[in-house]
């Protein structure tokens, strides 16, 4: 079974993103507050074998202490060097790289070690909300602001993701050479 980490801030669309990939609603979503508290595991068998999504709580959502409480509960609940990539969700609409996003991988880094970042697919959420016409400048501009200061925080050179996917869990017409985002967890 392969299995993917979804990691990433409160609200970036982590859940919805199971959701979308699976085509059914199973895990718990909302557009007002945060709903994941727990790590959960949803394995399913797809046409492309069997996956496990492991869905975590947001982070940058409280204080320093309860994304450490967060990040603790994620290091119990998984194995870090069984992970065939770890996902991690960011928004593409944010025009700022914020402080929180900032503390988010600061705190990933530190909690689960720079293993974390070994085999990463950067998932840009909320494509749908930027002109067609602007997605790839959006998305250039947004990798290298992550891929910069992650440099920053691992001890090995960190130069680039393993994949950078963009979805949007909501607008299914964003794109015209959409691709189900199941069908990007190849082997």
């Amino acid at each position: 079974m392969r299995k993917f980490l979804i990691v990433g801030r409160t609200g970036v669309g982590k859940s919805s993103f199971i959701n979308s990939t699976f085509g059914a609603y199973i895990a718990k979503t909302s557009d007002f507050e945060a709903c994941t508290k727990f790590v959960e595991h949803y394995a399913r068998n797809t046409p492309l074998g069997d996956i496990c999504l492991i869905d975590t709580p947001g982070l940058a959502e409280d204080d320093e202490a309860s994304d450490r409480a967060y990040l603790s509960l994620v290091k119990s609940k998984v194995d870090l060097h069984n992970l065939h990539a770890t996902l991690y969700v960011s928004r593409l609409d944010e025009t700022r790289f914020r402080p929180d996003e900032k503390r988010t991988l600061r705190f990933l880094t530190e909690q689960l070690g720079s293993i974390v970042w070994r085999r990463t697919i950067l998932v840009f959420t909320f494509a749908g909300s930027i002109p067609y016409s602007h997605v790839e400048e959006a998305t250039e501009y947004r990798t290298q602001q992550i891929r910069e200061y992650l440099a920053t925080l691992v001890p090995y050179d960190f130069s680039s993701f393993q994949e950078v996917w963009r979805t949007d869990n909501v607008v299914y017409d964003w794109t015209p050479n959409g691709v189900s985002a199941l069908s990007l967890m190849k082997k």
